[in-house]
């Protein structure tokens, strides 16, 4: 393989052109719009490995590798090693213990925390209610929007060819693959799908039904506030904030599991989520007067079981015949930023190398099509590990 166009430059699409560039393959990446300009921009920008099965925790020793390499090299992108701390109730322990465990086993830095250890990490949260944590010293978080644009100028660097206000009308998906463009015909060895909420639709132009959905999430930036407070996730409230760069707070999740048209969805976010971040932001922090600075929506893409799409997609779920020409990058269920390097590094290999990664994320694992499969948010505890409820 010696050409690939990546379609859609987020902080998925970009990783992947970033990391086939490193292995010498000529990339063209095409996005309607701009880099970052659509879901990455609107990401809440963790970073953290405690995450629900053994292939994720295992990819994001990777991701945060390479964050935390790519922030010592460049000065334009930071990589915030805060530690990441998640708090709950005794409701939350039997999951808590389950997954320390699962994690330290897939090679996580991470440790279950009772109280008094809890005030030492971050000592202006308030503990009301908690009776028992996690945390990753390792993990922490980064704005996405400047990861994407530092890596996308390092790949420029190494020759990729990144055309912007692009919009792909057709993708031939056969031996001789092609992406027709609103600019001209690209004439390829494989195509690669990242188009994030759009990547559906983009996928229908080969004749391809991903089933992929996306849903919307939203956050918040408060005004200044004068508390000492890395990254933390209260799994009881299923609300997660950290520390901006300004001095503020970002506060998010506001999950709604419907299905959104990432094409007409409210970029504006909703008074009864505005009313509970800032309900917990006086239960867990003793910030005083706190006002809104910004707030919106943003959209996640969902899949059937919850994990990613990433590999050769047959043409429709458990059918056996796939294309050629096309592989897909999609369904992150709101982890999109912080697991792009190894989706990149995921795509790359099995391109180069012809190898599989993650299998987990290979998109012909499913036997039969899932149809009007419901959306489950991944980052909250309910629902993942149903043999300990």
């Amino acid at each position: 393989m010696t050409h690939a166009t990546v379609i859609g430059a987020g902080s998925i699409g970009v990783s992947v052109a970033a990391h086939l560039a490193n292995r010498d393959v000529d990339v063209t990446i095409l996005d309607r719009g701009y880099a970052a300009g659509e879901t990455t921009g609107k990401a809440g920008g963790l970073i953290f490995s405690q995450l629900h099965e053994p292939s994720d925790v295992r990819a994001m020793d990777y991701s945060i590798e390479y964050f935390r390499s790519l922030s010592d090299d460049d000065n334009h992108f930071t990589f915030h090693q805060t530690g990441f701390l998640r708090v709950g109730t005794e409701a939350e322990r039997p999951v808590f213990e389950h997954e320390v465990a699962m994690q330290q086993e897939a090679g996580a830095d991470v440790r279950l925390v009772e109280p008094d250890e809890m005030r030492s990490i971050y000592p202006d949260l308030s503990l009301d209610g908690v009776t028992v944590g996690t945390y990753a010293p390792a993990d922490g978080y980064a704005d996405p929007h400047t990861f994407t644009t530092t890596l996308l100028a390092d790949a420029e660097a190494d020759g990729v060819d990144y055309r912007p206000g692009t919009s792909v009308t057709d993708i031939d998906p056969g031996d001789s693959p092609s992406v027709t463009t609103d600019e001209g015909t690209i004439e390829t060895d494989v195509v690669a799908i990242a188009a994030g909420p759009w990547s559906h639709r983009v996928a229908s132009l080969a004749g391809i039904d991903l089933p992929v959905k996306p849903y919307r999430a939203q956050a918040l930036v408060t005004t200044p506030v004068d508390v000492d407070i890395g990254t933390v996730y209260d799994a009881h409230e299923e609300v997660y904030f950290r520390r901006e760069q300004e001095g503020g707070l970002l506060v998010g999740d506001g999950t709604e599991e419907v299905e959104s048209d990432p094409d007409d969805y409210s970029q504006r976010a909703d008074f009864d989520f505005l009313a509970k971040m800032s309900d917990t932001i006086d239960h867990r922090l003793s910030a005083g007067e706190v006002g809104v600075q910004n707030a919106w929506a943003g959209l996640c893409t969902a899949t059937p079981d919850g994990h990613p799409l990433v590999g050769r997609p047959p043409f429709e779920p458990g059918g056996a015949s796939r294309p050629n020409g096309v592989v897909v990058a999609a369904g992150l269920q709101g982890h999109g930023f912080m697991r792009s390097p190894a989706v990149g590094r995921a795509v790359a290999a099995l391109l180069c190398n012809d190898r599989q990664t993650y299998s987990d994320w290979d998109p012909t694992r499913f036997d039969a099509h899932p149809g009007d499969f419901e959306i489950e948010e991944m980052l909250k505890l309910e629902g993942k590990h149903h043999h300990l409820r």
